[in-house]
């Protein structure tokens, strides 16, 4: 992330928040999304009886699709949002019940990366004021809200939410090769193996694009149709490949289209391929749903990760000697 190497934007830091972190539930997918709507609006402060609707609904949604939303044995809130869904409660209920129990914990969690807070500061805690009690949203979240920015960090808060009930929904452990996670090049998706079925997950777009900030993997520039691209050619697997799986997630990145034209069926300038090793371990490093994959395909260190990109790269410049110099090289 930008914000990790000495660049610090409201943008880099809400991927940050949202993108990176453990994961004990989904609240904060449904907080950060019910943040951007309301400060759409230009408004500047919020009760939590007005943010208990959207909020609600966005878990209530959830639900109905993957039950399991925390790791937590119980959860009042949750059981809420459940009794909504089968009609045990109704929706005044709910909301009371979200005010009550909903915002317990993801207020103040929200706001902290790795136990520290966040660099950029997006609303202020005014629950217990005893004038207008609510949050104070910050010209940093009003100001991201209204950019052009906001539907992508919608897009990629939506595919990490769907990542991380699919690794709980299947067991981490267990999804990592058995369901086998396959990508599929039509639909530039992710899907789980299960039985002779392919279930999807996610676009690899909108999985991807929050941990390169939404730039180009070999230029740096910001990229308005994203393209997923072998890194490793995919036209290896036309030749005698003896080496891992280019359509794994290890192998793929998002690239503009200019250089994903350019680059064609060729390697990139070996570099270049720091640049992806180190992808994969900040993907690993930031507890990604998709880190036990990634370790499984690449090492379990950093040290059997380098090992294993140097061996991959050598294997497919003997059979593709041609490789292309990217504009960013290293």
């Amino acid at each position: 992330m930008d914000y990790r190497r000495g660049v610090v934007t409201g943008e880099s830091v809400w991927r940050a928040i949202v993108l990176y972190g453990a994961n004990s539930a989904t609240y904060k997918f449904a907080f950060g999304e019910t943040l951007l709507q309301v400060a759409a609006t230009g408004r500047t402060h919020v009760t939590l009886d007005e943010l208990a609707p959207p909020y609600a609904k966005l878990l209530c949604e959830a639900l109905r699709n993957h039950d399991r939303q925390g790791i937590a044995a119980n959860s009042r809130f949750l059981d809420a949002c459940r009794a909504f869904n089968v009609d045990e409660i109704d929706q005044d209920t709910l909301h009371r019940r979200t005010v009550q129990y909903g915002f317990a914990n993801v207020i103040d969690a929200f706001p902290q990366l790795s136990g520290t807070p966040a660099p950029v500061r997006f609303y202020e805690d005014r629950r217990r004021s005893s004038i207008s009690p609510g949050l104070v949203l910050r010209d940093e979240l009003v100001e991201l809200a209204l950019s052009g920015h906001a539907p992508l960090l919608s897009v990629e808060t939506t595919a990490r939410w769907r990542l991380v009930e699919t690794a709980w929904e299947t067991g981490v452990s267990s999804a990592v090769l058995i369901p086998e996670l396959v990508y599929e090049p039509e639909t530039q998706g992710l899907f789980l193996r299960v039985e002779q079925r392919r279930k999807p997950v996610t676009g690899v777009v909108a999985a991807l694009s929050g941990y390169q900030d939404g730039r180009c993997a070999y230029c740096d520039q910001a990229m308005a149709q994203p393209v997923v691209e072998h890194v490793l050619p995919w036209k290896l697997r036309t030749r005698q490949w003896n080496g891992p799986d280019v359509d794994a997630i290890w192998n793929l990145v998002l690239s503009c289209k200019s250089c994903n034209d350019a680059k064609r069926d060729r390697a990139p300038y070996e570099k270049w391929m720091p640049w992806l090793e180190q992808r994969n371990n900040d993907l690993i490093e930031s507890r990604h749903p998709l880190r036990e994959v990634l370790m499984a395909q690449t090492g379990e260190t950093a040290t059997a990760r380098h090992a294993f990109l140097g061996l991959a790269y050598r294997r497919a410049t003997e059979l593709l000697p041609v490789v292309w110099t990217p504009p960013r090289s290293g």
